[in-house]
């Protein structure tokens, strides 16, 4: 339906190739069902798609579930709904750490031509940012950053990430 209306009011066209944003946002709500969240309330945290800064798609979950418990599944439902009924051209892809997993990466690389996924903090990682070289410093919402791309050869080597 949410595509629908996208198409229906012309901020969705077939052959448009478009920025897929995805994150889990919490919803407070009062309900039985509803789980007590790290947010300190109850409510759920349904997976959020959004093109352009318009919702393109929303799938509910438990509040209290791993951001990436079935995941894949959703992105996956969402990327056939957007090939197979809009018919757009996913080119780039953007999650936060919630989305960082090989199986994650695996669908969502297999969908767009560019995907950017914040890489989960790990111990392993951080000795390798420690030790690389190769940043770009710059400002990023007023606040001073070091920016750099590396490689992730561990992690589904095959697909040279």
């Amino acid at each position: 339906l949410l595509l629908k209306c996208l198409a229906a009011t012309g901020q969705l066209n077939p052959g448009d190739c478009v920025d897929l944003d995805f994150d889990h946002q919490f919803i407070a709500a009062d309900k039985k069902d509803a789980k007590y969240s790290y947010k300190k309330a109850d409510g759920y945290f349904p997976g959020v798609a959004s093109i352009g800064g318009v919702i393109a798609g929303v799938e509910n979950r438990d509040g209290n579930a791993n951001v990436r418990f079935h995941q894949a599944d959703t992105l996956e439902r969402l990327f056939n709904r957007l090939e197979k009924h809009a018919r757009v051209v996913v080119r780039n892809f953007r999650a936060d750490c919630g989305s960082f997993s090989e199986e994650i990466l695996v669908v969502v690389s297999s969908h767009c031509e560019h995907f950017y996924i914040r890489a989960s903090n790990c111990q392993s990682r951080y000795v390798e940012f420690m030790e690389h070289e190769d940043w770009t410093e710059t400002d990023i919402g007023g606040r001073h950053c070091g920016v750099t791309s590396l490689r992730f050869g561990a992690m589904l080597p095959d697909m040279n990430l």
